[in-house]
């Protein structure tokens, strides 16, 4: 049996595909280990996203293969992920040292061929047309994120942004059953899972295709009747399919987090509509003044292009205008990057020097609603999660941040925190924030 490395690069969907990599290969005696000297096979799962990705993704790839011509391994090397999809013809001609490619339609064939590649075969299957794999409770998964885990709800996606390749790498919007999501999420909480973070590339769209109307609701409600003290979370919701029922059952269960997360990419309307984006400035701002006055205590995350095509100067403005009304909790900011095989690529570009100015701007305006708003969470308590011990500090989170993206709250380790055990919750006291780290500091709530 081989032991094996699997380095996943991207999102939290590219997250899912290496859990299920990974138990199925352990299930066929494989072992795995983080050590690349001691492996028999490397497994890359790439992202395909936007150019600074594509570049780490294949910076990894002539890295792993470097490391292996340098200590003179026999270290077998396998490519799988979003940019095998987007550009297979490419890779294939570049990295010649590679012994295996699959896309996201067909790295489920990993685990029957590693014997073939390990023995020296190379293996090269791809799919024909956009897909990926269908995706089941059934299917195991390794768990790599600890006392969290994301569960895809759906693959694929319905629209047609001018500035993502993503539907033509993971093709139509494909939503997986109520019955099948519920069945896996009680066997995480079974195995004591404290945060089911469902992900899609459109979760407010769930089950559309399958029910014939937007379901998420439902399946929140089913997911609620689990018992177990855990939290649901959910990730990359869509403004125009964000509906009151799902706004209300958020409300209305102890388990969902109020978490919005709804990247709304602009507030131009101009812009919106160069980028294919639904809604303007009024129309967000009335959607997140109705999910304030639903959802008490709710946190808003989001994210933001600057420097697509036809950004002029006003509609930045007009981004900014919109940012000091929202008063979003959570916002990330993006520079526009010009991908081949999308609309926006063929549109007048704006310059660089243009968008990095913009960008700093906003980051820093960002910045002080970020402080503002975390200065006033001192003094409060919450119901925190905690994950591990460094240097000295228990490190978790609350409602209000997700994993990777958000911060986190550290706790002085000190005679009463000895009750503490990781992977519980515990209530914390906020007694400051540090704004340079992005980090709050409590006390346990005795």
């Amino acid at each position: 049996m081989a032991k094996f490395t699997v380095i996943t690069l991207g999102c939290s969907k590219n997250t899912v595909d290496s859990e299920i990599i990974l138990a199925s290969l352990i299930d066929r005696n494989h072992t795995y280990t983080n050590n690349l000297q001691e492996s028999d096979i490397v497994i890359i799962n790439t992202c395909g996203f936007i150019k600074p990705a594509i570049n780490q993704s294949m910076q990894t790839v002539q890295n792993v293969i470097n490391t292996i011509k340098e200590n003179n391994l026999k270290t077998k090397v396998i490519v799988t992920g979003c940019l095998v999809t987007r550009q297979k013809e490419k890779l294939t001609q570049i990295f010649k040292e590679v012994n295996g490619f699959y896309d996201t339609a067909t790295f489920n064939n990993i685990p029957y061929d590693i014997n073939d590649i390990i023995q020296g075969k190379k293996i090269i299957k791809l799919s024909e047309y956009t897909k990926s794999i269908d995706y089941s409770y059934k299917l195991s998964k390794f768990i790599t994120t600890g006392y969290y885990s994301y569960v895809k709800i759906a693959e694929g996606c319905n629209h047609t942004c001018s500035f993502c390749y993503i539907p033509k790498i993971r093709g139509k919007y494909k939503s997986r059953s109520i019955e099948d999501i519920y069945m896996e999420v009680k066997k995480l909480v079974n195995l004591g899972i404290k945060e089911i973070i469902l992900v899609s590339q459109d979760t407010s769209f769930y089950g559309y295709d399958l029910y014939k109307k937007l379901a998420l609701s439902e399946l929140l409600e089913k997911l609620a009747t689990i018992e177990g003290d855990f939290w649901i979370r959910m990730l990359y919701l869509y403004p125009t399919t964000l509906n009151t029922e799902a706004i209300k059952t958020i409300a209305n269960y102890n388990k969902i987090v109020k978490y919005i997360d709804i990247p709304l990419q602009h507030a131009s309307l101009k812009v919106l509509r160069a980028m294919r984006r639904p809604g303007h400035k009024e129309f967000y701002l009335k959607l997140l003044d109705k999910i304030r006055s639903t959802i008490n205590n709710v946190i808003i995350r989001s994210t933001f292009i600057v420097g697509h095509p036809y950004e002029e100067e006003e509609d930045f403005k007009e981004l900014i205008d919109f940012l000091l009304k929202a008063k979003i909790e959570r916002a990330g900011f993006f520079k526009y990057y010009r991908e081949k095989g999308t609309l926006s690529y063929t549109l007048p570009q704006i310059s660089y020097k243009i968008k990095q100015k913009r960008y700093n701007e906003i980051m820093n305006i960002q910045d002080d609603i970020l402080k503002e708003w975390s200065n006033n969470q001192i003094n409060k308590t919450f119901k925190v999660l905690i994950e591990s011990k460094e240097d000295g500090y228990f490190i978790g989170r609350a409602y209000f941040d997700a994993p990777e993206v958000d911060s986190y709250i550290k706790i002085k380790s000190n005679k009463s925190t000895k009750k503490i055990k990781l992977g519980n919750f515990y209530y914390v006291k906020i007694t400051n924030y540090n704004h340079n780290t992005y980090e709050f500091e409590g006390i346990l709530n005795e």
